[in-house]
This record gives structure tokens, C-alpha cells and sequence, in this order.
């Protein structure tokens, strides 16, 4: 495919060399065969050089990952032998042209660094040669490090002024050093000619050392001196073991919580029991009735309650039978709650219990959800009334100003407005905008959909990029992705919006979807559809799509949606690739269909992917047919839970009332998101009479 490029490229810049060869030679005239024996001459020429640079690449390719191979196993063990550095400086010398250069140099230090063999020189030097690097800031921290194995506490002491220490490690090494050297003052001093200022030292770092003991779950090892001190010296103290307790709880740190058991044993038995039902309450959530009960209305206490309320709630059941609000109103008022936390409590139990069938509780949910006026209780009682087809007005009065300003709530509001001129001036403009609501209000209005479309300048950005671009191909060659995407992501950050525009229209012309979408989401390029939406293996669609019931929009709209085209994309239920098929539906699907799938590692190539996951598609139109919605819904939440959704529903719901009530956040955004784009693939794909909503869509009573 290179070489086609390439040449495709030659043979149109050819014509414009031999018309300029024909101008400055206007004394000479060429036949038609003398032409045409000169192009092949210069083709081949060509065709040659390409063929040695090819050939140099690939012998750079095999020693880059030589060495590479030889480096991690160095950096690995932390062991860099004469002989290792010897073979890996061997392989780079080749590799001055090769675009991964700067990564091989930064692992050859990297090696050095590991092995405790790294000099000030070797850090010079690579700064000098790639001044703008990632690892710049690494460096500054290096010598934290050098400095305190060395025991040169005054040097490491005069380098933190300049260099703020990064990370638990080296803010410890400059804590220690300042301990160090005013231990070795004070041995020297009898305690009587220990003078104030030196008190108020100790003092200071000691009150230095209590703040990060405080905000940390665990302590390195440099600073273990420090601490044994700080502790002889009457540091730990109950409110201070408390206030440990609560950081450590927040951090869900159940071991650190553990240990801090021992550090508590000369302290008060009401201190040992507190942190005994401190450690159960983070083992197990259920346990918080036991812990309010004997705990007290200190600070310590509430914060931990008002951490564990949220996690004890989630082991209520939903249905549990006649839910009261009073035992916790009660908690409440024992711990002394504020009256924003009380209010953080009342939307935490009615969340939960939302959709509780006890008549009594309804009628005090909905008085608590006028009083609270939480927008996530609001919203999700919004969407109650437009399941039960209630009206909303009150309901809508009741958002903030910044929910209502959220097209949903707009499309609602514009919908329920009794006078039409009101109503058809809101929808106008709600349809002038971008997204799902804008399209349904166009949809009302009786007009096709336009959205805004950004337009691209002009840039020279890949001139001046090129060597970060081809450093980026290599890594893609070299299939390291994640890399890859790092490498893209540091490029991105460097430039201004125009440029990000600009490099983001380059990844997709290079068919580096994945990329593409993500230099989109860092410029915030929200209406450069072109961009967000490239023609992703629009051949492999093609093919799998012919002879069956999906359009190729409708894949390409899921597969975006899913994996934002990261063709090696795995969620945390292990779904996987471009359209994020599970491995157990993928082996279903193949087996219902007479199609190949060995493994899951099948589901990372895009190929294999599309072709078991446009199947897919295919067997949930046959049961929802041309329903883009339901066959959504269902890709997305399962076919079980749209079928319960559609009973709940009771078939009397219009679509947008159906697409309002799905009680996932997830899945109705998913849904929304999936028709939206395949409007926009549509549009771009230069559909002749693109669709909005199909009539099975919009006709239909859910």
C-alpha cells in the first residue's frame, strides 16, 4: 500500500518535472518515446532509492529491537554490564535517522539510571540533544536521590530550594536530610547550649513531618528514622491517630488501617475500640449501625459516617418493605450532622430506594424531592412522570438554571409549552445546535436536521512535525499502540487549537482512527463531525455488511460509540476491539452463524471484529426490526433488559418518551450517541436522502 502511494505520488510530480524540463530547454525538443524512456528511467531511479531506504529502515528496525530487548532486561535486573553497553552501543550506531532514537537514548539512560551508574554528564548530554522531552522534569528529581545515598544531606538540602521534591520518595530524603543535619548540630551541643532556634528547627520539621504522615497511607523507608523520632517525641496523640484513621478510611488503605492498631496500644481503651470499628466498617460496610452506636459526636466520627452512609446504603435492597427514613434521621442527630450533610443523606437513601413500590413512601418521596430540589432526584423524577405520562411542568421548575439550560430538559420544556409560538421558537433554536435533542426537535418542526460543521485552515504543520509523525508511524508499525497514543497525546499538548485541528485532519488521513478521535476530544473539536467521525475501515463494513438488514452508518455509529475506533480497546467486562464484542457472545454469534473465532484474541483484529460484531447486529434486527433503539439498547444493556424495559413501557410510550425513560444513564446516552452518529456518518458518507428516524423508529408505540 506504501508503494502505491508512493508511486501514484511520482508519476503526477513527474509531469510537472518533465513540463518544467521541456521550459528551461525550449532549444530541445523530446518525442514522445524519448518522454516516456525518461520517465521510466527516473521511475526506476526512484523506485530504487525507495527500495534501499526501505531496506536500511528494516536493519534499523531489527537493531533498534535488539537493543531495546537487551536494555529492558537491564533496566529489569538494574544490572547495566561493560559488555551490555558495549552490544547496545554497537546496535545504536546505526540508528541516527531512525525515528524511535530518542527512545532507545532515553532507555540506554534509563538503564544507567536503574543501575546507579548514571553521571550529571549523561543527563546533559540527553537534555541537550532532545531539550523538549517528557523527561525533563524526571531528571530535576534524580538528584534527590544520588544526593541522599551519598549522605550529602547540606547539597540535597541547598538543591530542594531550587527543585520542588516530586513524590512521596524524595519529600521524605529532604525531610530526613534536614533531620540528619540537625542531629549531628544538636550531638555536638550540651543540652544547655541547645539555643531557641534550634528548638523552634526541630519543632518545624517535625510539624512538617506530621502533615505528610497525616495525608499519606504509607511511608517510605527514608523516612522510618524520622518517624521513630517524631513518635518518642510525643508526636502521636488520639486526635492525631483519629485523623490518620479518617485519611486512611477515605482511601479504602484496609491494611494501613490494620496497622495502625499497634501504634494506638498506649493509647485510651476508647481510642482501640473507635479504630476496632473504624477497620470492620471498611472490611464490611454493614457494620455502620455498630460504629454509630458507639461513636460520638466528634468530627472524626462524622466524617467517617458520612463516607460509609453512600456504601452502607448500596446493601439496602431496593424493595425492601416499608423503607423509613427515621432510624438514619436519628443517626443524624447522634453524630450532630450539618445540615448539608443530613441533605447529602436524604438524596443518598431516596436514590436508592427510588423506585420503591410502597404508597406511602411515593407520596414522601416526591414532598422530599420538592424540599431538596437535588437535580439528580429531580431529573430522575422527570423522567418517572414521562414513563407514566404525568405531567412535567412542575417537575421541570423545580431543576436549577443549569439543568435546565441541558438540551433534554430543554426539548421537554419546549415540548410541554402551551403556546405554540413559544413552543415552536424554542425548538427552532434547540435545533440549530449539535447532539440527539437538537435532531428530535427538528424532527417536531417537520425540517431536516442540519448541524454545524467547523472548517479546517490551511496549516503547515506536517512539515514542521514530520519527525514527530514519523515517529509516531514506527510505533504503530512496531505495533506498541499504547506508545503510540502516549507519544500523540504529548504532541497535542504542545499546540495551539488551529494546530491540534490540523495534526488531528493529518492522523486521519493516515487512517489512524483512534488518534484521530482523540486529537478531537484534546482540542474539543465537538463540531468537526469529519474529525470525530472518520470512515473507518469502511471496505471491511462494506463487506460484511452486504446482503444484510444494517446499514453500514448504523455499524459504524455502534463501533465509534464503543471503542472510539481503538481496535484493541477492553473494557472492564472484558469486552473487547472495535466493536466491543464479548468473548462469549463472539463465540455464540460465530457458532450460530457458521463463522471462524478461535479465541478472544480473535476480537482484537479489526477485521474479525466487525465481521462478528455487524453479525450481531444482524440477529438483534431480526428480533427488533429496523429499530435502531431497541437493537442499540440492546448491543448495548442486553436484549433481557429491553425486553423488561418494553413491558414496563407497556406499549403506550412514543420514542422520545421510550429513549427519556431508559433507567441506565449509560445505555441512554449510548442510545442517543449511536443515532446521532449515524445521522452524521449520513451526512458525511453523502447518503442521497439521509434519515433521521426510520418510520419502525418513530411510528411505533413502546
Amino acid at each position: 500500500m506504501i508503494w502505491k502511494k508512493t508511486l501514484l505520488t511520482l508519476l503526477v510530480l513527474s509531469s510537472s518535472v518533465w513540463a518544467a524540463e521541456k521550459k528551461s530547454h525550449a532549444q530541445k525538443t523530446f518525442s514522445e518515446s524519448e518522454v516516456t524512456a525518461l520517465k521510466a528511467e527516473w521511475l526506476a531511479e526512484q523506485k530504487t532509492q525507495w527500495l534501499q531506504q526501505a531496506e536500511q529502515r528494516e536493519k534499523q528496525r531489527e537493531a533498534f529491537l535488539i537493543a531495546d530487548n537487551l536494555l529492558k532486561t537491564a533496566i529489569s535486573s538494574k544490572q547495566f554490564s561493560a559488555e551490555t553497553q558495549r552490544l547496545v552501543n554497537a546496535l545504536i550506531r546505526s540508528l541516527d535517522t531512525y525515528p524511535l532514537k530518542r527512545d532507545i537514548d532515553w532507555a540506554v539512560l534509563k538503564a544507567k539510571i536503574e543501575s546507579k551508574q548514571v553521571t550529571a554528564d549523561d543527563i546533559r548530554a540527553f537534555s541537550a540533544l532532545y531539550p523538549n522531552s517528557p523527561y525533563q522534569k524526571q531528571f530535576e528529581q534524580l538528584p534527590f536521590a544520588q544526593l541522599y545515598e551519598r549522605k550529602k544531606w547540606a547539597d540535597l538540602l541547598k538543591y530542594s530550594e531550587k527543585v520542588t521534591p516530586v513524590g512521596m520518595d524524595n519529600q521524605c530524603r529532604v525531610l530526613a536530610s534536614q533531620f540528619q543535619l540537625l542531629s549531628e548540630k544538636l550531638q555536638s551541643e550540651s543540652p544547655q547550649a541547645q539555643t531557641e532556634s534550634n528548638r523552634f528547627l526541630i519543632a518545624d520539621l517535625l510539624a512538617q513531618f506530621e502533615k505528610l504522615w497525616l495525608k499519606t497511607t504509607a511511608l517510605p523507608s527514608e523516612c522510618t528514622e524520622l518517624e521513630s523520632y517524631w513518635k518518642a517525641k510525643s508526636g502521636i496523640t488520639t486526635e492525631k491517630i483519629r485523623l490518620k484513621a479518617v485519611h486512611l478510611f477515605d482511601k479504602n488503605a484496609k491494611s494501613e488501617l490494620s496497622n495502625l492498631l499497634p501504634i494506638a496500644e498506649n493509647q485510651t481503651p476508647e481510642l482501640k475500640n473507635w479504630l476496632v470499628t473504624v477497620e470492620q466498617l471498611a472490611k464490611q460496610p454493614t457494620t455502620l449501625p455498630a460504629f454509630i452506636e458507639q461513636a460520638t459526636a466528634d468530627e472524626q466520627s462524622r466524617m467517617i459516617a458520612n463516607k460509609a452512609f453512600p456504601q452502607f446504603m448500596r446493601t439496602i435492597a431496593e424493595n425492601t418493605g416499608n423503607p423509613d427514613f427515621t432510624p438514619y434521621q436519628a443517626w443524624a442527630d447522634k453524630l450532630g450532622l450539618s445540615a448539608d450533610e443530613r441533605k447529602a443523606w436524604k438524596v443518598t437513601f431516596l436514590n436508592r430506594l427510588f423506585d420503591n413500590e410502597n404508597g406511602n413512601f411515593q407520596i414522601w418521596r416526591d414532598q422530599q424531592i420538592q424540599q431538596l430540589q437535588a437535580d439528580n432526584l429531580t431529573e430522575r423524577r422527570i423522567r418517572l412522570a414521562i414513563l407514566q405520562q404525568a405531567p412535567l411542568a412542575d417537575w421541570l421548575s423545580l431543576l436549577s438554571n443549569e439543568a435546565k439550560s441541558k438540551p433534554e430538559w430543554r426539548y421537554w420544556a419546549a415540548k410541554n409549552e402551551k403556546e405554540a409560538k413559544k413552543r415552536e421558537a424554542s425548538l427552532i433554536a434547540l435545533s440549530k445546535e449539535r447532539g440527539f435533542y437538537p435532531m428530535l426537535a427538528a424532527q417536531l418542526l417537520g425540517k431536516q436536521y442540519v448541524p454545524t460543521q467547523g472548517l479546517l485552515l490551511k496549516s503547515d504543520v506536517q512539515s514542521r512535525l514530520q519527525p514527530q509523525f514519523d515517529r509516531i508511524k514506527e510505533l504503530r508499525d512496531l505495533q506498541r499502540f499504547a506508545q503510540a497514543k502516549t507519544a500523540w497525546i504529548e504532541l497535542l499538548d504542545e499546540l495551539s487549537v488551529d494546530d491540534k485541528l490540523a495534526v488531528t485532519d493529518y492522523a486521519k488521513q493516515q487512517n489512524w482512527y483512534n488518534l484521530a478521535v482523540e486529537g478531537t476530544i484534546q482540542a474539543k473539536a465537538f463540531d468537526y463531525l469529519s474529525l470525530r467521525l472518520p470512515n473507518a475501515y469502511s471496505d471491511w463494513f462494506d463487506l460484511n455488511l452486504e446482503g444484510k438488514s444494517i446499514s453500514k452508518t448504523f455499524a459504524m455509529a455502534i463501533a465509534r460509540q464503543e471503542s472510539a475506533w481503538n481496535f484493541q480497546a477492553r473494557s472492564h467486562a472484558n469486552a473487547l476491539g472495535l466493536m466491543q464484542m464479548l468473548p462469549s457472545t463472539a463465540q455464540k454469534t460465530a457458532q450460530d452463524n457458521q463463522l471462524p473465532y478461535r479465541n478472544e484474541q480473535d476480537l482484537l483484529q479489526p477485521f474479525n471484529n466487525i465481521m462478528l460484531g455487524t453479525t450481531h447486529l444482524t440477529e438483534l434486527n431480526a428480533k427488533y426490526p429496523n429499530n435502531r433503539f431497541l437493537i442499540a439498547a440492546a448491543y448495548n444493556a442486553g436484549a433481557s433488559r429491553v425486553e423488561r424495559w418494553l413491558v414496563r413501557a407497556n406499549g403506550k410510550l412514543a420514542l422520545d418518551e421510550f429513549v427519556a425513560s431508559i433507567p441506565f444513564y449509560e445505555t441512554r446516552g449510548y442510545v442517543q450517541n449511536v443515532v446521532a452518529y449515524d445521522y452524521y456518518q449520513q451526512l458525511l458518507q453523502k447518503v442521497e436522502k439521509p434519515i433521521m428516524f426510520y418510520k419502525d423508529e418513530w411510528q411505533r408505540k413502546y
